[in-house]
């Protein structure tokens, strides 16, 4: 009893209030967010199932479907014509019976086989992958100089000129292979070839005067080729002569081969430069400054999903035609996120868009989450190197993960400079200079202000597939 009341007297009731917040995600929120990581088959598959199961929501368009339909509903003639031109020979067979005589590396013939299968039907990439994206980064010999050395191999087999970006830049290597263009025909075929519309060689010899008088009527223009170019009637036939010579699709009579096991892209969005300069970036448009000059146009370019819509008429059913309107908005959603992101890239890799490959600055998943006001594991998870999101540029196709680029401090505490930029900035000593070291290399890279370890110069030098200095010296192959 005694001690009953000793442990009773111990005990003690106390009254605390606490506050804590909590946030609860709605089954609509996850749904949301669970649309911008789908791939385009998986959003599809969610799409038909929630019209099976919602009378609220009804199809207007299927291209896919369509698509299939109308190749079913062919006549018997047209099929028939077309089962010949099946058995014609692709490309790609073409390319890899010339390239299966060839002695090569296995890398070398590993990245020469992802190019074949990566072209289209003109025998250009310019619609599909960016070679660079095509180098197995867990190979260290195949990088930017094999790479380099692939395209080149490929541009020479027959019919010569594939494996180009455009069939402008076709017609360009034709012509530098042909061992026959002079200076005045390459400058045409080298971005200027509008030149020849029409091809008559009085008008393209003006149309040449007129460009070099416009040129240097800039400020600060320096020289260009066509200064050292004597120009003349004759000299413009001659060019024309050999350009009309040119196989301006050196693609054609093959067809293209379908079974590649390179897996193609189901989201695209696309970046267009377009002509003139934008005073502000409006993000809500699409659209992102560039220079002086242009800006860019930012798309969404998916035509695989399904158009949706409220069914009419049937707004009596409450519930699932708010289920059903949500649906569609969080679809919306989807496409105007990833809209959103490619114009933080676009604004972010300004460089990038600008110049090309080699010039993109450091971004990080974390800084585009804040830009875009979402959790960082939600933009990792829409831009994964698995994903199958990729940007359309003028460069090539890129996936989303190719933009985000780790990078190192600046010796002066400034904006961190890219690794990819350094990885060029090394190439480019070492081009000029074989016989740098990983210590002249630290030492000079320091000295412009990059503040970076010899180790991680040894890295960098290493995935850029150029040996060390000792190395280097006896040098054989890549």
């Amino acid at each position: 009893m005694c001690y009953n009341k000793t442990v009773a007297n111990r005990i003690s009731q106390t009254a605390s209030q606490t506050q804590s917040q909590r946030q609860r995600i709605s089954q609509r929120q996850i749904q949301a967010l669970q649309f911008l990581t789908m791939s385009t088959v998986d959003l599809r598959d969610a799409i038909y199932k929630e019209v099976s199961a919602n009378p609220a929501l009804e199809i207007v368009r299927d291209n896919r479907n369509s698509g299939e339909f109308q190749y079913s509903a062919k006549g018997a003639s047209n099929q028939m014509l077309e089962n010949n031109a099946d058995r014609n020979e692709s490309l790609q067979h073409h390319l890899m019976h010339q390239l299966n005589s060839m002695s090569l590396s296995d890398d070398e013939r590993m990245l020469c086989q992802k190019l074949i299968y990566n072209l289209d039907e003109n025998g250009c990439y310019g619609s599909l992958l960016a070679p660079e994206t095509l180098i197995d980064r867990t190979r260290p010999l195949q990088n930017q100089r094999m790479l380099a050395h692939c395209i080149d191999m490929i541009q020479r087999m027959d019919p010569v000129g594939t494996c180009c970006r455009t069939l402008e830049e076709s017609l360009f290597v034709q012509a530098q292979l042909s061992n026959q263009a002079d200076d005045l025909t390459l400058f045409i075929l080298d971005g200027h070839i509008e030149m020849l519309n029409p091809p008559e060689p009085q008008r393209i010899l003006k149309k040449l005067a007129d460009f070099k008088t416009e040129w240097h009527k800039k400020a600060f223009a320096p020289e260009i080729a066509l200064d050292k170019i004597t120009l003349s009637l004759d000299a413009v036939e001659k060019s024309l002569r050999l350009i009309l010579s040119l196989n301006p699709r050196p693609a054609q009579g093959y067809s293209v081969d379908s079974r590649s096991e390179y897996e193609k892209p189901d989201v695209i969005l696309s970046v267009e430069r377009q002509d003139g300069r934008l005073a502000s970036d409006e993000i809500w448009r699409g659209l992102v400054g560039g220079d002086d000059s242009c800006h860019f146009q930012i798309k969404y370019a998916s035509g695989a999903l399904p158009e949706l819509r409220l069914a009419p008429d049937f707004s009596f059913d409450k519930e699932n035609y708010a289920r059903a309107k949500a649906f569609i908005e969080n679809l919306a959603y989807r496409e105007n996120t990833l809209v959103l992101q490619c114009c933080y890239i676009v604004k972010a890799q300004r460089n990038f868009f600008l110049h090309g490959p080699g010039n993109l600055n450091v971004l990080t998943r974390r800084a585009l989450a804040q830009s875009l006001g979402l959790h960082e594991s939600t933009v990792s998870r829409m831009s994964a190197r698995n994903n199958s999101k990729y940007i359309q540029t003028e460069y090539g196709l890129f996936p989303t993960s190719y933009f985000f680029s780790s990078g190192v401090s600046a010796a002066d505490g400034a904006e961190k400079v890219s690794a990819e930029k350094i990885k060029k900035k090394m190439a480019d000593l070492l081009a000029s200079n074989p016989d740098l070291s990983d210590l002249d290399l630290t030492q000079h890279l320091n000295g412009e202000g990059i503040k970076i370890a010899r180790r991680t110069v040894a890295k960098y030098r290493a995935q850029i597939g150029i040996k060390n200095s000792y190395s280097r010296k006896n040098p054989s192959g890549f």
